[in-house]
């Protein structure tokens, strides 16, 4: 079981639904992929594979859209420093650097071309154990109108940068996020989740009432995409 509890600046470390219906969602993904759950407060719980955490789970506060949302957080060393620099970069801070729990804080931003983001600075172990395996975070994506931009962005706050002719960001030479330029769908960071045969998964997933976004036997490489029944975008890849 690969584990990871160090994450570099700039590393996608944690992700985490926020959904209308927590109970329901809950159940979804533990059909899908085998989760358990562990409550941290009231309206958040945490998930887990076999007792090693893969993310996170939270009730939507009342009042916003009745949409589901994955969102994925970048690892900082200093979320006040962080901060600033998104407003230097182009970028727009949603909520300011906030105490999550014991073990660190966050913020929220929304970058230059339109896809939210969060920042997770952990005091202890800072993410995502539990990783590349089957029912885990196996690769992230970001998906933009202009790629150009996007990535200028994250390069002026951690120094990502992107090769000509490759779909990725990289991040100290390592690939961190596919990055897909294109105008079909909203702009934002999503989550691939490991699957043993990601066409079976994603036949599972629709039988549960997921949606086909990007089919599982699309362009040679690039990932199956769903959308849960509460309008959450996640991946597909094989672990």
């Amino acid at each position: 079981m690969p584990r990871r509890t160090r994450y570099s600046p700039g590393t996608p470390c944690w992700a985490d639904c926020i959904t209308p219906d927590l109970t329901g969602s809950q159940s979804f993904y533990a059909e899908l992929f085998g989760w358990e759950y562990v409550p941290e407060t009231p309206g958040y719980h945490l998930a887990v594979l076999r007792g090693e955490i893969v993310g996170g789970f939270g009730a939507a506060p009342a009042g916003t859209p009745p949409r589901a949302a994955w969102n994925v957080y970048l690892a900082t060393k200093d979320a006040e420093h962080t901060c600033a620099l998104v407003g230097l970069a182009g970028g727009r801070v949603v909520m300011p650097p906030v105490p999550a729990g014991d073990n660190g804080r966050l913020f929220l931003a929304v970058d230059p071309a339109g896809a939210a983001v969060g920042f997770w600075e952990g005091h202890r172990a800072e993410g995502v154990v539990v990783a590349d395996e089957p029912g885990a975070v196996s690769g992230h994506e970001l998906r933009v109108p202009d790629a150009t931009r996007a990535a200028a962005f994250y390069g002026d706050l951690f120094g990502h940068r992107t090769a000509p002719g490759e779909e990725e960001l990289h991040l100290d030479g390592a690939p961190v996020a596919r990055l897909t330029e294109g105008d079909a769908g909203r702009p934002l960071w999503l989550p691939h989740f490991g699957a043993a045969d990601p066409a079976d998964t994603a036949r599972l997933a629709v039988e549960l009432g997921a949606e086909p976004v990007r089919p599982a036997d699309g362009r040679p490489g690039l990932p199956a995409l769903l959308r849960d029944p509460w309008g959450a975008e996640f991946g597909l890849v094989q672990a």
